[in-house]
C-alpha cells in the first residue's frame, strides 16, 4: 500500500477494501480467505484463484458488475483500471467535454473491464476492439450479462493496425482512444525484466501470452499507435495510452516532442506498482495548463554526463562511441543491452552485479611497484663464478619478493639435471604468484572493506542504469541515469570514473 496516497484522490480504493464485509456478504470471497488472531481477514495474493475472486467481488460490491473472469487470462487489476478511467474524465473536463462521451478501448480483453466501468460510472459509450477469439467471445458474454449492449460494442480486429481499420468513414469522431498495450516482446523478458533490486511483486502472475507479448513490445506498439493518430487527428480529440515501463515513457515522450505534437503524463500509484498515462492531441488544448492530481515530492534524478574527450586521428560518431562504451562495459563484466537507437542518440540498459571497477589506481601501483622491484633484485645479483659455486656447496643466491613487496634473497641449491631444475622453476613462479596475491589482497584489504558496501549476495544488483550517448553539435556526451542498485549513486559515479580513466 506503499503508493496508495499518491492513488487518484477519486479513487474508491485509496481506502483499502473491507475484506470483514466482503467476506460476510460474498461466500466465494470467504472460502478464500482466511482470520488471523487478531480477526482480521486476508487472502493469498499471490494465489491466482483468489485474486479472481477479489476482483469479482469488487466489480459487484462497488459498481454493480457481474464479471466472468476466465482462468487462463489477465486478472485486471481494478484500482489501476479505476484510476486510467478517472484521468480520462480530468482531461474530458479540461477540454469542456461532458456529455455523450464516445470513446475507444484499444485491446479491450476478455472482461472487458475499461468499457463496463466507463458505460456503468459515466454512461459512456465504449467500443472495445480485439484480436482474440477466446477474449472477444469472453467480452461479448461480460456486456451481455450486465445489460450494457447500448452503450457497449466490441469490435474483432483483424488488421495489422491498432486504430485505422474502425474509421471507415472521414465523419466518424470519438473523444477519446485508450489503451493497455502488451508491455513484452517475447516470453523470455517477461520473466527477466523486473530488476533484482526490486522486491518481488505481491501479487500472483496471471495472463496469457497474447495479453503480455507483442512484436516490438509496449514501445513499438505505442510509436505505431502515434504513427496511426496523424492520420486521424480529426476523428479522435485524445488519444491514450497506459505505459508500464519507465524507460519506455521517456522515449515516447522524445517521440511526441520531436513531432512538435501537445501531450501530457501522468503517474497511476497504487499498491507498490506504479504505471504511467500519456496523452496526445493534436486539437488546441493545452495541457501544460492541467493541473497535477497531488504534489508529489520527488528528490530530482540528475544525470551525471561525461563529454569525451577528443583524441588526434580520431573521428568519432555515434555508433563508435557506443561499441567503444560496450567494450569497457563488458571488460568490467557489467551486462547491457540497447533500448533504442536514434541517428544522434542511443540508449542503454546497464547492470553491475559485481564491483570490478573500485581500487584500479592502487592495483596499477602496486604491480607497477612490484614489476619495479623484480627489474631492480635482477640487475642486483651477481652472476656466480665457479669458485663461488664450489665455496659456496653448490648454492646460488636468488632474489624473491616478499609479501609486503620486499626484495628478499633466499639461497637455493643449484639444480642436478634438467627435469630437478623444471619443477624448481615451476615451484619458485608458483610461489612469485602467491607472494603478488598475498602482497594484492594485503595492500587492498583497508580499501575491500570500505568498499564492502558495494558488493552484493545473492542477485542483487549493484548498480542499475540508463546510459545515454548523443552529441550536441560536434559534442559527443556519454549521460547516466541511476534507477537502482545497492551501490547507490556514489557506484554510478565510480563506473563513470573508470569510463574516463579508461577512455583512450
Amino acid at each position: 500500500m506503499a503508493m496508495n496516497k499518491y492513488m487518484h484522490p477519486r479513487n474508491v480504493y485509496k481506502d483499502p477494501p473491507n475484506f470483514n464485509k466482503l467476506a460476510t456478504t460474498y461466500p466465494e470471497f470467504a472460502g478464500v480467505s482466511r482470520m488471523d488472531v487478531t480477526g482480521k481477514i486476508s487472502i493469498d495474493f499471490k494465489d491466482p484463484h483468489s485474486l479472481r475472486i477479489l476482483t469479482a467481488c469488487l466489480l459487484k460490491s462497488d459498481f454493480n458488475l457481474c464479471v466472468s473472469i476466465p482462468e487462463d487470462r489477465l486478472v485486471p487489476t481494478l484500482p489501476l483500471r479505476l484510476n486510467y478511467i478517472l484521468w480520462l474524465e480530468d482531461l474530458l473536463d479540461f477540454i469542456g467535454r461532458m456529455d455523450s462521451i464516445c470513446g475507444i478501448d484499444i485491446g479491450t480483453g476478455a472482461c472487458a473491464i475499461y468499457p463496463l466501468l466507463a458505460a456503468r460510472k459515466n454512461e459512456w459509450h465504449m467500443i472495445g476492439t480485439e484480436t482474440d477469439d477466446e477474449s472477444l467471445k469472453k467480452a461479448k458474454e461480460n456486456v451481455e450479462n450486465n445489460k450494457l449492449q447500448n452503450l457497449i460494442s466490441l469490435s474483432k480486429n483483424t488488421t495489422k493496425f491498432t486504430l485505422k481499420y474502425l474509421f471507415t468513414e472521414e465523419k466518424q469522431q470519438y473523444d477519446f482512444c485508450m489503451c493497455n498495450p502488451p508491455f513484452y516482446v517475447n516470453i523470455q523478458e517477461v520473466w527477466e525484466s523486473r530488476s533484482p533490486a526490486r522486491p518481488p511483486p505481491k501479487n500472483g502472475f496471471t495472463g496469457s501470452p497474447q495479453e503480455l507479448i507483442t512484436e516490438g513490445g509496449e514501445l513499438q506498439f505505442c510509436r505505431q499507435m502515434i504513427e496511426e493518430s496523424k492520420k486521424l487527428k480529426d476523428n479522435i480529440l485524445i488519444f491514450t495510452t497506459m505505459v508500464g515501463h519507465k524507460y519506455n515513457l521517456k522515449e515516447i515522450v522524445m517521440d511526441l516532442k520531436a513531432e512538435g505534437i501537445m501531450h501530457c503524463t501522468t503517474e497511476f500509484c497504487q499498491g507498490r506498482v506504479t504505471r504511467w498515462g500519456v496523452a496526445w492531441t493534436y486539437q488546441n488544448y493545452d495541457f501544460t495548463k492541467l493541473a497535477p492530481l497531488y504534489d508529489k515530492t520527488r528528490k530530482k534524478n540528475n544525470l551525471i554526463t561525461f563529454e569525451v574527450p577528443k583524441i588526434p586521428d580520431q573521428k568519432y560518431t555515434i555508433d563508435r562511441i557506443t561499441e567503444k562504451l560496450k567494450l569497457l562495459l563488458e571488460g568490467l563484466k557489467i551486462e547491457n543491452k540497447m533500448i533504442s537507437k536514434r541517428r544522434n542518440e542511443v540508449c542503454l540498459d546497464m547492470i553491475a552485479f559485481t564491483n570490478t571497477w573500485s581500487n584500479q589506481r592502487r592495483k596499477r601501483r602496486l604491480m607497477k611497484r612490484i614489476d619495479d622491484e623484480v627489474k631492480k633484485a635482477k640487475l642486483s645479483v651477481p652472476e656466480p663464478s665457479n669458485n663461488d659455486s664450489t665455496e659456496n656447496n653448490d648454492k646460488l643466491k636468488e632474489s624473491k619478493i616478499d609479501t609486503r613487496g620486499n626484495v628478499i634473497e633466499v639461497l637455493i641449491a643449484e639444480p642436478q639435471n634438467t627435469e630437478l631444475s623444471q619443477s624448481n622453476q615451476q615451484s619458485e613462479r608458483d610461489s612469485a604468484d602467491t607472494s603478488i596475491s598475498s602482497s594484492e589482497q594485503s595492500s587492498n584489504k583497508s580499501v575491500m572493506q570500505k568498499d564492502k558496501s558495494l558488493h552484493i549476495c545473492g542477485h542483487n544488483p549493484l548498480s542499475h542504469a540508463i546510459i545515454k550517448v548523443h552529441c550536441k553539435g560536434d559534442i559527443f556526451l556519454i549521460s547516466m541515469e541511476y534507477l537502482n542498485g545497492t551501490a547507490g549513486k556514489e557506484g554510478l559515479h565510480q563506473i563513470l570514473q573508470f569510463i574516463k580513466n579508461n577512455w583512450k
